[in-house]
Order: structure tokens, then sequence, then C-alpha cells
């Protein structure tokens, strides 16, 4: 379970890198995206175990591409944040 500030940004700047990175091994990651609650209010978000090295491994791929360096501030914060919990949970 990881602790989300801002769920929606979260949320939001997953879809963008959904969009960009190729669809054939993002197809849990769909799934596992709606599952994030779109309140305002902080949040607890549970990702399996099975699929947090798959999320952080997006989340690397992701950052390596241009359309991340064009990514608003709060949403490449949301998506650090992120990743030092799942990083936390993994090791």
């Amino acid at each position: 379970m990881v602790y989300l500030k801002d769920p929606i940004c979260v949320k939001q700047a997953l879809l963008v890198a959904l969009e960009v990175l190729p669809q054939n091994k993002n197809n849990h990651l769909n799934e596992l995206v709606t599952f994030i609650p779109s309140t305002v209010s902080r949040t607890n978000w549970e990702v399996p175990k099975e699929l947090r090295e798959m999320v952080l491994s997006f989340i690397t791929e992701f950052k390596q591409m241009k359309t991340y360096l064009w990514l608003r501030e709060d949403f490449k914060n949301a998506l650090y944040d992120l990743e030092i919990q799942l990083n936390r949970k993994i090791s």
C-alpha cells in the first residue's frame, strides 16, 4: 500500500505515461490505474506485490522520454513520491 498525497496528479501522470509508452506490456497498469481514486483528499492505494516492480520500471522508462521533461511539475513530484514509496516496499 502506498500513500498518495494527491491521487488525481498521480492518476493523470500515469495516464500520460500510458499514452506515450508501448501498449503491449502495460495492460496490467491500465487496470491498476483505474483503481486510483479520483479524489482531492489524501488516500492509500493498494499496489499488488507482483506489480510493484512493473510500476517502478514503467516510471523509470517514462522518465527517459522527452514527454517526461514537458510534464507539469506537480505530476513529476507525484511520480517521484510514488517511486520512492515503491522502492521502500521492494527493498
